[in-house]
């Protein structure tokens, strides 16, 4: 067996037992969020589909005639609450999924996985401007789909905060901060206050207002989650007006063949 063989079967043991290790402290974390889960997925959504539902009635003839432009904005915002505790509560669901499933090891090439996922944010919006530098040959002995859960989600927020930019600038490569050598995520855009760096990961934590940019505030958690599950670790640089830089290590990183 070659020397790379080895380590990538080492690898491939050491994901496992970590993902098994203690298992029947797992095994109860898992149970209980699961039975969470079930609790937002059957309790908590036929009431939000009342809401949702006749909301969107009152918006409708011969209702909203019989409102005045307060009532039908107050309506408005019931349904808009509506639709974004939904999507709230579909995100939570996806964590909670993400927690329970278990590591599938293999060499993946992260450079050819971010480039794809910025071609893919770029041809969405092919008015945007827009300058990607991705390095190539970084690859890593992981799980395929929670690494591209983790570059989706941290690409895509490099996207959504340089969306104000006459050219937004996005860099995928090494790096090193603080003397650590890691794999970087950074942008040009409007940045974040370095004093807040740690509420980025927790769920439904926003430094930015909904109406300056959207989203629900989970898909950075969602990031934290994979990567804490290869034993690795994820932390953020900023500054506001001056751009964000997310930097992240995982065992087994090397040069893509």
């Amino acid at each position: 067996m070659s020397s790379t063989a080895q380590q990538d079967h080492a690898l491939d043991v050491e994901l496992e037992q970590r993902a098994t290790g203690s298992a029947p402290q797992l095994e109860a974390v898992a149970r209980e969020l699961e039975a969470f889960g079930a609790t937002l997925s059957h309790d908590l959504r036929a009431p939000l589909r009342t809401i949702e539902g006749f909301s969107r009635l009152l918006q409708q003839p011969p209702y909203a005639e019989q409102l005045d432009a307060t009532g039908q904005d107050y309506v408005q915002r019931v349904h808009r609450a509506s639709l974004r505790l939904a999507q709230m509560m579909e995100d939570l669901l996806q964590l909670v999924r993400l927690a329970r499933n278990g590591i599938k090891p293999e060499r993946v090439d992260l450079s050819a996985m971010a480039l794809e996922i910025l071609s893919g944010l770029q041809a969405a919006t092919p008015a945007r401007r827009a300058e990607f530098a991705v390095e190539p040959g970084i690859a890593a002995h992981a799980d395929a789909r929670l690494l591209r859960l983790a570059l989706e989600n941290l690409l895509g927020n490099a996207w959504k905060f340089t969306g104000r930019n006459e050219v937004a600038s996005i860099f995928f490569g090494r790096a090193a901060d603080a003397g650590e050598a890691a794999i970087c995520v950074r942008d040009n855009g409007v940045g974040f206050e370095q004093k807040y760096a740690d509420r980025l990961f927790r769920a439904f934590q926003r430094l930015h207002s909904e109406t300056e940019f959207e989203g629900s505030g989970i898909g950075l958690a969602k990031a934290l989650r994979a990567i804490h599950a290869h034993g690795g670790r994820i932390w953020a640089r900023g500054q506001r007006g001056a751009g964000a830089a997310f930097y992240f290590t995982l065992p087994g990183m090397a040069t893509a063949k």
